[in-house]
């Protein structure tokens, strides 16, 4: 069966929507589908067509960059080829450019599935606004015209201002979880390379972008000096460069010079060290603090490796913790009860030790492909 998915960034792009279209891709190559990937050519270096691990990728070229997003002829040309020649489409939202996936979809009968995956909330100004607006009208009519529309939780459907408009052909399954391998050796040298071995760790690993919250964790920094009696590093994993955050970066580096002292850039992981680097940590913090996040994938990872969670109280990003209980929910914004959460799980981190087993379990990635596979075999 051949299987059409598009989004607006895929790899080498790092960001929770492209990973999960990534791995859901991989895996269904892997049960035999043909599955071809359309995206934007959003580094003018990589080619505009390739395979990799089975998954064809074609890439369009874009006409004009508007904040995140792409205007682009080339990707209305593909994609009408594309879905004329397949037999179900995936769309990735929140994406401008599905409209026409979906428009070319009815014309030619063709079933399609979407994961919605969450709001999006720029950073003020009038163009980031007028986007806001067209985002939520092209997301709204690939909903209203979607034979499936699957998401992540309940929890965040329910407060979804899209997602509640359509909640009769909603369907749940969580994202796919990567479980990591933690490597003594890997370990041994990321505490090293950091000058960690006598200290706390607190991780946080993200993009640098306004959604995720940076400097409420930087702003907790002279609190958790006055309150915690060991030395304390926090780890930054991340992209570098965030895409269409240029202001925001500027201002989370001029903070970050301002507590260098109790911080470690470590920049992009490597996959393979991934699972070693969430091991070593004391606490991983997620402070995202808008509907942009609703899930939050590398919560569960860290849990995988039992590492506890500090995490904002969000619709759906608060999820992993209400259901293993491990690690705690604080109010978004506020870097006093921040503090108070990691202190307490850094003084009693066995309070929060859950079974790991349960935890794979409660997060299988088998079951969330069985759900896609469902899907697409009843179209």
């Amino acid at each position: 069966m051949r299987v059409f998915t598009t989004l607006t960034y895929y790899h080498p792009n790092i960001s929770g929507l492209s990973l999960h279209a990534q791995m859901i891709s991989e895996a269904l190559v892997q049960k035999g589908y043909d599955v071809t990937i359309l995206c934007m050519r959003h580094k003018k270096q990589l080619p505009p067509q390739e395979v990799i691990n089975g998954v064809k990728i074609q890439r369009a070229k874009p006409l004009l960059r508007i904040s995140k997003g792409f205007l682009s002829w080339d990707y209305i040309n593909k994609c009408l080829s594309l879905v004329k020649n397949t037999d179900v489409v995936i769309i990735h939202l929140p994406q401008v450019e599905g409209i026409f996936s979906v428009l070319y979809a009815k014309l030619f009968g063709k079933r399609v599935l979407i994961f919605y995956h969450c709001d999006v909330i720029l950073p003020k100004g009038i163009i980031n606004k007028l986007i806001e607006k067209l985002l939520y009208f092209s997301n709204y009519l690939c909903l209203k015209y979607a034979d499936t529309i699957l998401h992540s939780t309940k929890d965040f459907a329910e407060h979804s201002r899209l997602l509640q408009i359509f909640h009769e052909k909603i369907e749940f399954t969580y994202p796919p979880i990567k479980d990591y391998k933690a490597y003594n050796r890997i370990k041994k040298l990321l505490i090293m390379k950091t000058r960690s071995k006598y200290c706390y760790r607190i991780g946080i690993v993200a993009r640098i972008a306004a959604d995720k919250g940076f400097e409420y964790l930087l702003e907790a920094i002279p609190l958790l000096q006055k309150k915690l009696k060991k030395k304390f590093m926090i780890f930054i994993a991340g992209p570098p460069e965030p895409v269409g955050e240029e202001d925001y970066k500027k201002k989370i580096i001029a903070m970050m010079d301002k507590y260098k002292d109790h911080l470690f850039f470590l920049g992009m992981i490597k996959e393979e060290d991934m699972g070693s680097l969430l091991a070593i940590l004391d606490v991983l913090v997620v402070p995202s603090i808008n509907s942009t996040e609703s899930f939050g994938t590398v919560q569960v990872e860290a849990m995988m490796q039992g590492t506890p969670i500090v995490v904002n109280d969000l619709p759906g990003m608060r999820i992993p913790v209400r259901r293993t209980g491990m690690g705690l929910i604080v109010p978004i914004k506020n870097k006093e009860k921040l503090t108070e959460a990691i202190v307490e799980i850094l003084n009693e981190k066995n309070k929060y030790k859950i079974d790991i087993n349960k935890i794979k379990q409660e997060f299988l990635f088998a079951n969330t492909l069985k759900t896609y596979e469902k899907i697409i075999k009843n179209a």
